[in-house]
């Protein structure tokens, strides 16, 4: 089996993290001198990106929890069986009351024998009037690498989702808008060897930015931003440069007011805390780099105040941080020291700008069920 950085690094947690969690009893622990943190919504499954639709309801893509329709047995010891199911979807919150309602459903997914550090559905953007997209992870090459004993009408199921950006609409019918992960695989076969970048052809689409006619994807294994075009065709825009070891490990972006994309990246196994990178990326340039000193990004974008804000999955160094030692960042231009604006999250995931200067960040986007009682994610708010 042979997944991706960002894959591996969620399937490697499923035994640390799941020992800290029986630790910790599932408890919110978000703490910080500067900023108030409030649970909004629980009982998410595995929620990683955020975004808040033109209605002003908080949209959240939930990865899942694998499922049962096959696995494949573990590569180490230390590790869990590696499943597939249709288990992930798209809910919307309300986050005034913090009600939730999953209104897609079926979704691929990917994870741990226990259903911890899913991949499936992992990005969501609502912020155009075309409705609200989703991408979803690996490709037909990768999915076919894995080579899961599937039924053929699962395998047929699964071949429809994967890698593709989908479009819905609040009433839960969606359809797929492009193939952006077969585009990303046969990409690095073709490219990773004249960037030195040392792993197999890859895909795992992972954030995404949508407003008006406008698509955007960034791939966190392929290490590419993409461009999908209204006839559905993919083109890759950049390609973000790798960190002395490893790759780079885009996993969010997001327009700023001059235009340019920034793009927050996790980086790959073998670089500790202080080594993740922002990234410019103006129209028909190559990126550049725009601040330093982060860790582990995994969610990111603008507030309403016109700061960058980061999550970052562990302070610790995501290979070995645990619950309690995620953050959110904000990251001052051209800076090598972010700004601490809260502390004391459990892995967190996606991030949305909020109404009245809040901030919005899916935890425990890792989490699996709690001993038969449910989903454990959640999204809290924080008010700097």
């Amino acid at each position: 089996m042979n997944v991706s950085r960002l894959r591996r690094a969620l399937v490697a947690y499923a035994t640390v993290g799941l020992t800290a969690l029986a630790v910790s009893g599932f408890a919110s622990t978000a703490m910080s001198a500067a900023a108030t943190v409030t649970p909004v919504a629980s009982g998410l499954d595995n929620p990683r990106g955020l975004s808040f639709g033109p209605d002003g309801r908080l949209y959240v893509a939930e990865a899942g929890n694998g499922g049962e329709e096959a696995c494949l047995p573990p590569e180490h010891p230390e590790e869990e069986a590696f499943c597939i199911g249709f288990t992930g979807g798209i809910s919307t919150i309300d986050v005034s009351s913090g009600n939730h309602r999953r209104f897609v459903s079926n979704l691929v997914s990917f994870a741990g024998q226990g259903g911890f550090g899913a991949t499936g559905i992992d990005g969501v953007s609502a912020h155009g009037d075309g409705g609200i997209f989703g991408i979803i992870t690996e490709s037909h090459p990768g999915l076919q690498r894995l080579g899961f004993p599937l039924s053929a009408q699962a395998l047929a199921r699964a071949q429809e989702q994967v890698g593709r950006l989908i479009q819905a609409n609040p009433s839960g019918h969606w359809r797929a808008v492009a193939n952006v992960g077969d585009v990303d695989f046969r990409w690095t076969e073709e490219h990773f060897k004249e960037l030195g970048v040392e792993q197999p052809p890859d895909s795992n689409a992972y954030g995404v930015f949508a407003t008006g006619g406008e698509r955007w994807v960034a791939d966190a294994a392929a290490n590419v931003i993409d461009e999908v075009r209204p006839n559905g065709s993919v083109k890759v825009a950049a390609f973000i440069p790798s960190p002395p070891v490893s790759d780079s490990v885009p996993t969010c972006l997001d327009r700023g007011r001059d235009g340019a994309f920034y793009i927050g990246e996790l980086t790959g196994f073998g670089n500790g805390p202080g080594k993740s990178v922002v990234w410019r990326l103006a129209p028909g340039q190559q990126p550049e780099e725009w601040a330093k000193g982060l860790t582990g990004v995994t969610g990111c974008g603008f507030g309403s105040d016109g700061q960058f804000y980061a999550t970052e999955f562990s302070t610790a160094g995501w290979e070995t941080g645990g619950p309690g030692t995620g953050a959110v960042v904000s990251v001052p231009p051209h800076s090598a020291s972010p700004v601490l604006i809260a502390s004391g999250l459990s892995f967190p995931g996606g991030f949305a700008a909020g109404p009245n200067g809040a901030i919005y960040v899916s935890n425990w986007s890792v989490a699996p069920s709690n001993s038969g009682g449910g989903p454990t994610g959640e999204v809290v708010r924080i008010t700097p």
